[in-house]
C-alpha cells in the first residue's frame, strides 16, 4: 500500500472531516427513526385530516394537508397524503 505522508493542515483537515462525518451519520439514522415515528402518527389521523378537508387545528397548532402525486413513464405512479404546512396560532 502506497500512503504519503499529510501535511499537518491536512491531518487537521481529515480529523475535522472524520468527525464531522461520523456526526452527520448520526443525524442522519435519528432523522430516519423520527421520520418513521411521524409517518405512523401521520396514519393515525390521516382519516380525519381528510375529513377536515386538509386542516386540522389542536388549539396551539393549525397543520394542513395535501394529496401529493407522482411518478411517470420511467417510475410507477404513486400518492402521498402528507404535512404541507405548520402553524403555530
Amino acid at each position: 500500500m502506497n500512503t504519503t505522508k499529510l501535511t499537518n493542515s491536512q491531518a487537521d483537515a481529515l480529523t475535522s472531516l472524520i468527525k464531522k462525518t461520523s456526526k452527520l451519520r448520526e443525524y442522519e439514522k435519528k432523522a430516519r427513526a423520527l421520520k418513521v415515528e411521524c409517518t405512523e402518527l401521520l396514519e393515525t389521523i390521516e382519516d380525519v385530516a381528510k375529513a377536515n378537508k386538509g386542516s386540522l387545528n389542536n388549539g396551539e397548532h393549525l397543520m394542513t394537508f395535501k394529496l401529493r402525486k407522482g411518478g411517470g413513464y420511467e417510475v410507477k405512479p404513486w400518492k402521498k397524503y402528507g404535512i404541507d404546512k405548520i402553524v403555530t396560532l
